[in-house]
């Protein structure tokens, strides 16, 4: 078998059911092409290795793995699934990525991994190819449904990076597939971070967005998910973007402050107005080099804390005020808010 052209990565957990659901509506995509699965399992108990060891048994082109993310001492299940894609991650060998949590799946007559992989042929100076995603909740009719975005990215489209940050076209990095950069390799760099909109920032990186007008991956929404069960103060803090992928990936904080400074505003006034968070919630971000996550649930600030933040606020609420920002002024609020 010669090196594969797509490397599909299905991460699972206790998820037998789903993962032969998921893998089935892979296969039946009927991809033109050399590809390979990877199917990383996280200490499953409930049969889904077995069953995928008996995929990889039957089909040359898929390798069934299993990891433990509690390896990486993790504070909570999106780090194990971050943990779980770098399993998959360091097996795979395609000039493509593509990330699938094991309950979701494709449509019927799917053709969205072959329009994507060829997009990104012609088109080899854009890292990422998007497509829409449906969102359905487990068990209801598919026809239920309804698109992440309701307008539709046609064929052919590039996205910039300016765009997409600066509209906050933010989605689940499921609807992504992503060129593989060799000279940088996200396992060493994120670990267990290595999860969702981390994934996708760190390939934008190197490249812009083209899209495809498909809306075939079906985003499986359950009760008990991290995203519908997270307290709305620790959303306020965790899902600021821009403060969390500047912090990982330092080469985009320009952008974030440029385009997006309204999220940094927004988490200095958190934290400036004595803002609390979860203790799981502080655990997760703990262990990040970042000034402005270690003033949270502070009793109190001291004043050079206070002047930090202040100076960090002055200078972002000029920059909205009167639509003047500059190199130097971003480098500055990055150094003040992040370090």
């Amino acid at each position: 078998m010669q090196s594969p052209l797509l490397s599909v990565i299905i991460i699972s957990h206790n998820q037998r059911s789903e993962l032969r659901r998921c893998v089935d509506s892979v296969l039946a995509q009927d991809i033109p092409f050399e590809y390979e699965i990877i199917l990383s399992d996280d200490r499953s108990t409930d049969g889904t290795f077995e069953l995928a060891q008996e995929y990889a048994a039957k089909y040359p082109f898929i390798t069934a793995s299993q990891c433990n993310s509690d390896e990486c001492d993790p504070a909570n299940n999106s780090q194990r699934s971050g943990w779980n894609r770098c399993n998959g991650y360091k097996l795979a060998k395609g000039k493509y990525i593509a990330h699938v949590d094991a309950d979701d799946y494709f449509r019927k007559g799917s053709k969205v991994y072959e329009k994507q992989v060829m997009m990104l042929e012609k088109h080899p100076k854009c890292s990422l190819c998007m497509e829409n995603v449906c969102e359905l909740v487990e068990g209801a009719p598919e026809d239920s449904g309804t698109p992440w975005y309701k307008q539709k990215f046609e064929d052919g489209r590039i996205l910039t990076k300016e765009e997409y940050i600066g509209k906050e076209l933010f989605i689940l990095n499921q609807a992504f597939i992503q060129r593989r950069n060799p000279d940088a390799n996200p396992v060493e760099l994120y670990g267990k971070r290595y999860v969702d909109s981390v994934i996708t920032y760190h390939h934008l990186q190197f490249g812009n967005i083209v899209c495809v007008g498909d809306c075939d991956y079906m985003y499986m929404k359950h009760p008990g998910a991290v995203t519908t069960t997270m307290k709305s103060a620790d959303q306020a803090i965790l899902w600021n973007i821009a403060v969390y992928i500047s912090a990982l990936i330092p080469s985009l904080a320009d952008k974030f402050i440029k385009l997006n400074g309204s999220e940094y505003l927004r988490m200095i006034n958190l934290v400036r107005h004595g803002h609390r968070i979860s203790d799981s919630a502080k655990q997760s971000i703990s262990d990040l080099d970042v000034f402005v996550y270690e003033c949270i649930n502070k009793t109190r600030l001291s004043f050079f804390e206070k002047l930090r933040l202040n100076i960090a606020r002055a200078i972002l609420v000029a920059q909205q005020r009167w639509n003047v920002t500059s190199k130097l002024s971003r480098k500055i609020i990055s150094r003040l808010v992040i370090k």
